[in-house]
């Protein structure tokens, strides 16, 4: 094996488990077989990250006799989870299996494992023409992989999608995505949603002479990636990963607003009360999360001086430390300045935009402005919304605000 093709492994992350879009189930005859399921289904040989799934997706974890051995499995409630996937080949064949091995791969044309034509042909031909249906394992089944890394489960490592039937190899994993992905730089991670889709599609069957109309019904992996433009993906890598990179901020964020909320949706749609906001308080994970709560404490009438103390306290705990009376004359004093960023001298650190920004969420709570006539000074201040104003900007801003530059 050629050392680069080793090197090129050695970059593959390990794979954790599977990502199932069926199961299989006694039959009439005694036999096993195979059943569609309408939500995802993981198996994993690591109970932890299956109880993990259930955690996140629903489902009860159970165990279940994998090929290789004892694994654990979970039918979620969902059909849809959102995943990252690294650049890749996603390429479709025909294969089948016997025994636990492969015994044959085609593109339809060349059988590759012997290098010889396509074996299932003569027998789809016979079978045609005998007028019968050809038999389970009789021909190469489509067949199509993908590897992604769940969103939100923890583990450093892939689940491998695999799917069978010609929709899936053509209009699912296989599809026009596959060349897109194969395409991408090598340190990119696309965030995207795995979807099982459903298809409906009639077909016109002629048998013995008699024709009748059959209805088909199945589900369809998809991988559908929305965070990035035909424009930005025109652009060049560097404008498609930024692309990612904001996406992914984006969805981060949402995820912790919505983690508050749902705490605070504990009170039965009842406003906050002063010992709620100093409860949740120690709930809060992040500055952004500390912030939303400090505007909804605002916003309910209970920012107390006792809430106020105990939302900045936390601040201090998670890395906002309030600025020191040296920093905060040097920000006073701070004169008014273009949109651009001021230009300081090397040394000179640029002040802690966390800290300002929940001093500035107080002085506009002082002033009865809600987020959004907060947001619209900001962007009127310097042309941009306050995710994208620095350090130095926020210091000006509050500096003015304070003087009553800013009403």
């Amino acid at each position: 094996m050629p050392l680069n093709d080793l090197k090129e492994r050695q970059k593959q992350l390990a794979e954790v488990g599977r990502i199932r879009l069926g199961q299989r189930v006694p039959g009439n005859n005694g036999r096993m077989r195979p059943e569609k399921l309408q939500t995802l289904r993981f198996t994993s040989a690591a109970r932890h990250l299956i109880e993990e799934v259930a955690r996140q997706y629903g489902g009860e974890v159970r165990n279940w006799q994998g090929s290789s051995g004892p694994e654990f499995e979970v039918i979620t409630n969902v059909s849809q989870v959102p995943v990252y996937v690294a650049r890749q080949k996603i390429d479709p064949w025909y294969e089948m299996w016997g025994g636990g091995v492969m015994q044959r791969r085609c593109d339809g044309i060349t059988e590759a494992k012997r290098n010889t034509p396509c074996m299932c042909a003569p027998v789809k031909e016979s079978a045609y023409a005998a007028g019968r249906d050809l038999k389970p394992g009789e021909v190469c089944k489509p067949t199509v992989r993908a590897s992604v890394m769940l969103a939100d489960v923890p583990g450093f490592g892939v689940w491998r999608v695999d799917s069978h039937g010609i929709n899936a190899a053509t209009k699912g994993l296989g599809g026009h995505v596959a060349d897109w992905i194969a395409a991408l730089p090598d340190n990119a991670r696309v965030p995207a949603q795995l979807m099982m889709v459903p298809h409906k599609e009639k077909h016109l069957i002629i048998k013995n002479g008699q024709e009748k109309v059959e209805t088909y019904e199945f589900m369809v992996p998809m991988l559908f990636i929305d965070s990035v433009t035909t424009r930005q993906i025109q652009g060049g890598t560097e404008a498609m990963l930024e692309a990612f990179r904001a996406a992914d901020r984006r969805q981060v964020a949402a995820r912790q607003l919505a983690a508050i909320e749902a705490t605070a949706a504990e009170h039965d749609g009842e406003k906050l009360t002063e010992a709620d906001v100093i409860r949740l308080a120690d709930k809060v994970e992040s500055i952004p999360q500390l912030q939303t709560l400090w505007n909804e404490a605002r916003d309910d009438g209970v920012l107390t001086e006792a809430a106020k103390r105990k939302l900045q306290d936390r601040a201090a705990a998670l890395g906002a430390t309030p600025k020191q009376p040296a920093q905060e004359r040097a920000a006073a004093d701070t004169p008014a300045a273009p949109a651009a960023e001021p230009a300081v001298e090397a040394d000179v650190d640029e002040p802690n935009a966390d800290a300002l920004w929940v001093q500035i969420q107080a002085a506009a709570g002082k002033r009865k402005w809600n987020s959004a006539a907060l947001e619209e000074r900001i962007c009127a201040r310097f042309n941009k919304p306050s995710d994208e104003i620095n350090g130095w900007q926020m210091a000006t801003f509050l500096a003015e605000v304070e003087k009553g530059q800013i009403q």
